[in-house]
């Protein structure tokens, strides 16, 4: 595809997704709304269907590969003083997460993703 049909695709593209946006937000049956503004039902469905799979491709390039070798984590063990509680205590299936005052943004934002991938 040329860049002068790849661009006039990609502009009809965002056209369709303020037009589906308003339908939407209008409270208005699918086909009243396009008999109220002069498009054909059968369009509305089928810019849908596009811009949906165009969003399903973008989240499928971000997901990791199911084939890949898992990530294994080992289990730490910290001590940590007996007087010290834990200000947050966060329990999952997978894990149990406490953190304690003192931890730094970064830490616990890794954490965080770690833990995203196993759940």
């Amino acid at each position: 595809m040329d860049q002068v049909t790849q661009t006039k695709v990609l502009f009809r593209r965002e056209q369709w997704k303020k037009i589906i946006a308003e339908c939407q937000a209008s409270g208005l049956p699918v086909k009243t709304w396009c008999d109220q503004n002069g498009f054909k039902e059968q369009s509305y469905y089928y810019y849908l269907k596009k811009i949906r799979e165009q969003e399903i491709e973008k989240i499928s390039v971000a997901l990791p590969d199911p084939m890949e070798k898992p990530v294994l984590f080992k289990k730490l063990e910290v001590q940590t003083p007996i007087h010290t509680q834990a200000a947050v205590i966060i329990h999952l299936p997978v894990a149990t997460l406490e953190i304690n005052n003192g931890a730094t943004q970064q830490t616990i934002e890794m954490v965080l993703l770690a833990l995203n991938c196993l759940c």
